[in-house]
């Protein structure tokens, strides 16, 4: 796949295109099965997190690639005023003093929201794109049997905006992220 050249990790690549190829062959498969409502909901849900956890690999591997760092504040050393003193305008709660300051996210710690947040953050990807992951991401945690799934059904349309949104970042992020690695 010629699109994914801009991938220089050749693992990492190969199992990019194999995972695409497996998305493609599911939703040609599930196409067929429309007798069942159930088997063309999980199949689109597999699709869903198989197609975002895509996404999320190509923008891990540019945010490594370009030395980019998210971080988060941190308060540490947090001391409680004493009860004399207040905030006028949030009664009840106590007043602390605390040390702020900025810490870079761990790699570990590195989820998609980090992720499109940290390039968001850094005008290399808009707040729209930034929504609609996020929007599909959250439809991708579905998969998580103990989250309810009462008012989340997921169909053909949101896997064709899944893919709407691997297609941008094979096309788009290239283009944006490395000419913009530091």
């Amino acid at each position: 796949m010629d699109d994914l050249l801009f991938i220089t990790d050749g693992s990492l690549r190969k199992t990019i295109e194999d995972s695409i190829d497996y998305t493609y062959f599911l939703f040609e498969e599930s196409k067929k099965r429309s007798d069942k409502k159930l088997y063309q909901e999980e199949a689109c849900r597999v699709i869903i997190l198989y197609t975002v956890s895509i996404i999320e690999a190509i923008l891990l591997y540019f945010y490594k690639k370009g030395g980019y760092q998210a971080s988060y504040t941190e308060y540490k050393y947090i001391a409680s005023l004493p009860e004399g003193y207040g905030h006028k305008e949030a009664s009840g709660g106590h007043v602390v003093i605390a040390v702020q300051r900025q810490v870079n996210v761990e790699e570990y710690k590195i989820t998609l929201k980090v992720l499109v947040d940290s390039f968001k953050d850094q005008k290399l990807v808009s707040k729209q794109i930034t929504k609609e992951i996020l929007a599909i991401n959250d439809l991708r945690n579905t998969f998580h049997l103990s989250k309810s799934r009462e008012k989340i059904s997921c169909n053909v349309t949101q896997v064709e905006r899944a893919f709407k949104l691997l297609v941008y970042a094979i096309q788009k992020a290239p283009k944006d992220l490395i000419g913009t690695v530091k």
